[in-house]
């Protein structure tokens, strides 16, 4: 395989104006209309993405060999069919973010873990969040609870700084405060900590290596593979002494989300990291088309 990270793969068709024109379409014909047109834009990118097709066929190999070997039935997807679902969730998170009317809907799991973080909600205990790209967990921010409660995601705002720039003027959700990976220092922790204290939740990615510490790692397995999780997103959620879930929010079809929470051990690093990843498993065997991991995650 490839040995290209994530942090190594360039921005594909998020150019600035057509990211505005893809929006003034959209509150001009709706939802419906710009997925159509979408569809067109990825195909004829997804011809250009030359790893990106890459990545989705090897990781299709390796899901499908898994899947075999479990006794499930293989997924059958194309590569341009797995681009298509990547830029349909882009669009997704513009109507989440950017439309106050927007027409997402949510259903939720019902589990004792759900029922701990509601309550955590209830109390503003606060609580830290370890989320994945797997899905489209920006459409937390449009859940009907959430619109009450503050978040602070971390996002790595130089890889798709047009796109981020983009949800930055346009933003209607007041809720949701993006700090960027580059500009954490020393004091990020006291500052978090004060804010789970308030009740806020903090929000970190766990399935991508750090860019500034591709080094330190926590070697774990999904669908039968060694892949390296970020041992400072785990050091991080076990340092804020507060409760720790992995959530995903994934689409179910026709507009619909339903989201997964999951209560992880936060007293310890590594049992944290493979919980999390039997947690991703499950998710990833149960919406093949929603990983969008498009480079060379597994070792």
């Amino acid at each position: 395989m490839n040995t290209g990270n994530w942090y190594q793969q360039q921005e594909h068709g998020a150019g600035s104006f057509r990211l505005n024109l893809l929006f003034f379409v959209y509150k001009i014909f709706g939802v419906r209309f710009i997925k159509a047109c979408v569809w067109v834009v990825a195909r004829i990118i997804g011809f250009s993405a030359k790893s990106a097709r890459k990545f989705s066929t090897e990781y299709k190999e390796i899901l499908n060999k898994y899947q075999i070997q479990h006794n499930m039935k293989p997924s059958k997807f194309s590569a341009s069919q797995h681009i298509c679902q990547f830029a349909y969730s882009l669009v997704d998170k513009m109507i989440a973010m950017c439309d106050k009317k927007n027409r997402i809907k949510f259903a939720v799991q019902q589990n004792q873990d759900w029922n701990e973080f509601q309550n955590i909600i209830s109390y503003n205990q606060g609580a830290f969040l370890i989320c994945s790209h797997i899905g489209n967990i920006e459409a937390l921010a449009a859940l009907p609870d959430s619109r009450n409660i503050k978040m602070h995601a971390f996002q790595q705002v130089g890889q798709n700084s047009i796109f981020h720039k983009f949800i930055s003027k346009h933003s209607v959700r007041k809720n949701t405060v993006i700090h960027p990976v580059e500009d954490m220092n020393i004091g990020t922790a006291t500052e978090m900590f004060d804010f789970l204290n308030n009740g806020d939740l903090v929000m970190m990615a766990g399935d991508r290596i750090s860019a500034g510490a591709p080094g330190k790692t926590i070697s774990v397995k999904i669908l039968g593979q060694s892949c390296d999780l970020p041992m400072g997103v785990f050091r991080f959620a076990k340092s804020m002494s507060h409760p720790v879930f992995a959530v995903i929010l994934l689409n179910t079809g026709k507009e619909k989300y339903k989201l997964f929470v999951k209560k992880l051990d936060d007293k310890n690093v590594n049992n944290m990291a493979n919980e999390f990843a039997v947690f991703l498993e499950k998710a990833i065997l149960s919406a093949p088309t929603q990983w969008f991991n498009f480079y060379n995650f597994f070792k």
